[in-house]
């Protein structure tokens, strides 16, 4: 066998391993920050702020809770999410006129994840950087952060739901 030959061959690999990786990584990056979204806001709502409401100092407790997950979930988190998951439509050969244009069943729920990430995304701007802050002295607004909070969780459980049909090419 030629050694051109035998050089041809692990090129190939290492190129197929790098990608191979790149894949793997930016998937594992997308579903870590995929946990600390949806994960801190299950958190929030069944173990902090149960326990949060019954202490003397709960305002304040929301407020820095809120604003601590504001500027990882919301600012670090999101983009993120946003950022990998182009990045996985990449590597999944996915074209991304089909954001626009389904021609799939898969690439129907895809646009749908997508735009369900974009009513998120401004549902967590409008909660975390309108609405919370005015929280704190006035009940109407405290309501309102509350309803925008369960919402977004709602939604967020919405595109793991349809991120689970994806894997399932629905």
């Amino acid at each position: 066998m030629p050694a051109s030959y035998t050089n041809n061959i692990i090129d190939f690999y290492k190129y197929i391993s790098y990608h191979l990786l790149m894949n793997v990584l930016i998937l594992f990056i997308h579903i870590t920050f995929a946990c600390l979204w949806v994960g801190g806001m299950l958190f929030m709502v069944f173990v902090s702020f149960p326990y949060i409401r019954r202490t003397p100092f709960k305002d304040e407790a929301f407020q820095n809770i809120g604003k601590r997950f504001s500027n990882i979930g919301t600012l670090i988190g999101l983009p993120t999410l946003f950022i990998t998951g182009l990045l996985n439509m990449h590597f999944l050969s996915v074209p991304y006129t089909s954001l626009l244009h389904p021609e799939s069943l898969y690439q129907k729920t895809l646009q749908i994840k997508i735009h369900t990430f974009f009513l998120v995304v401004l549902i967590s701007i409008l909660h975390d950087f309108y609405f919370s802050p005015k929280a704190k002295n006035s009940k109407k607004y405290a309501k309102i952060t509350r309803i925008l909070g369960i919402l977004n969780l709602i939604l967020s459980l919405g595109i793991v739901f349809l991120a689970s049909a994806l894997r399932y090419n629905m």
